[in-house]
């Protein structure tokens, strides 16, 4: 087993690549992070930021955040399309300890109803628990986001039975948050 922070991962299938971003991809994150209907239902991490901020912020995530083992934001892309992103891959809040971390994503309206979220989805939960052992993955929901709901169940997740109050979601100063949770199947069982 790998460890989560030894290196960027880069991740495959048929469909997507998920991988480090370059500052080539700025234009791009840009048509993500400034699109209101991307932020609906999320965190405003890199909304509406300038190109010279998400310059930093593609340096960052790619260098110093990682380096630092804070987080794992990658862009995702289509094998059909290479060199456009499309979306982000988040993972954060690693707990080695217990083993846990929690994953997100936010794709291009362009690129909506694709079944682009469930794959990426099932590529971290590939990653996570099969290479690198983590044994629980989290994610946070709005009720409303259904789309976003349905790409976790299809992966396995399970909504648990409790709300959690999210701040400055969706432009809101407190929301509630489905909470999902995947728990890694032990082949030795």
């Amino acid at each position: 087993m790998g460890k989560l922070f030894e290196a960027f991962p880069s991740l495959e299938s048929r469909i997507l690549v998920i991988r480090k971003m370059t500052e080539d991809d700025v234009d791009a994150l840009s048509e993500i992070t400034n699109n209101d209907l991307v932020y609906r239902y999320i965190p405003p991490f890199l909304y509406k930021k300038s190109r010279g901020n998400l310059l930093a912020a593609i340096r960052n995530l790619g260098g110093r955040d990682f380096d630092k083992k804070k987080m794992i934001i990658a862009g995702i892309f289509l094998r059909s399309e290479p060199n456009r992103l499309i979306g982000l891959a988040e993972i954060f809040d690693y707990k080695k300890r217990i083993g846990q971390v929690t994953i997100g994503y936010r794709i291009n309206e362009d690129y909506w109803h694709r079944g682009i979220a469930t794959e990426t989805v099932r590529l971290l939960i590939e990653y996570l628990c099969g290479s690198i052992g983590i044994q629980t993955l989290k994610a946070f929901v709005m009720p409303e986001n259904v789309h976003s709901e349905k790409a976790l169940l299809k992966n396995g997740f399970v909504r648990e039975s409790d709300t959690i109050q999210g701040q400055n979601w969706g432009g809101q100063e407190s929301v509630a948050l489905n909470v999902f949770t995947y728990n890694k199947v032990d082949d030795d069982s």
